[in-house]
């Protein structure tokens, strides 16, 4: 049997016009999965959690969603409606880097949504409003389009790879024994001097830093090795 298409939930109108009248709502579903998984993570996410969560049987909450699948394109949608997407002020660079910082921000609220960007970006329609914006910051920007879209997908993944590292650092998992050990490790092979480059790139590192100067740092470089003017 063919696996549904997750999108296909954006097929189909909310609420059917025959049979008895819908007891909830996208809406609602959408936050009683978001709550579950903020707190316990997307493993804990199931249709039987989040129908016992709203009060409902799991056969009822499939009239809504019809897979698992399903209910995390509706979760991932209804993260990007928390986007603020009136234009910010300055040029098309200033204007994506407004949408990476929110980006940023949307990711560490929910921790489990960073991975999920990098392999299944959403196609709802508050997640093709984000996109929308993003283009429309590049339109004036000398590039095909197909380049602006990979500009944009760039930049969601760099945020995503860059709040994945930035949460393992505040939030490890590795016992603090394992983690002091391989940093001593590292710095017993720089002072070797067997790598070189490596010690240079490292010279003046610390892993505290000014995550927000580097997240600016980081994207502003990317975008203009992309060709996004400032």
């Amino acid at each position: 049997m063919p696996a549904l298409d997750p999108t296909d939930l954006w097929r189909r109108p909310e609420r059917s016009v025959v049979g008895p009248k819908p007891g909830h709502s996208r809406t609602g579903i959408a936050t009683a999965a978001l709550q579950i998984a903020d707190q316990e993570g997307l493993a804990a996410v199931s249709i039987r959690r989040v129908a016992a969560s709203v009060g409902s049987g799991a056969a009822s909450l499939y009239r809504y969603v019809k897979s698992h699948d399903e209910l995390v394109e509706l979760m991932m949608d209804t993260v990007s409606s928390e986007y603020h997407l009136k234009p910010a002020a300055g040029g098309p660079q200033e204007q994506l880097l407004h949408l990476a910082r929110q980006g940023r921000r949307l990711m560490r609220r929910h921790p489990w949504l960073a991975p999920l960007l990098l392999t299944r970006p959403s196609m709802g329609p508050n997640s093709l409003r984000y996109l929308e914006a993003a283009l429309a910051a590049l339109a004036k920007v000398d590039l095909p389009g197909p380049a602006k879209l990979q500009t944009v997908a760039m930049m969601t993944a760099i945020t995503s790879a860059f709040v994945q590292n930035e949460m393992a650092t505040t939030h490890p998992t590795e016992p603090e024994g394992v983690a002091s050990g391989r940093g001593q490790y590292l710095t017993e092979a720089l002072m070797a001097g067997d790598y070189p480059h490596l010690a240079a790139a490292m010279t003046g590192h610390t892993g505290e830093g000014q995550p927000d100067e580097q997240f600016t740092s980081i994207i502003t470089n990317y975008l203009t090795g992309a060709g996004v003017p400032s």
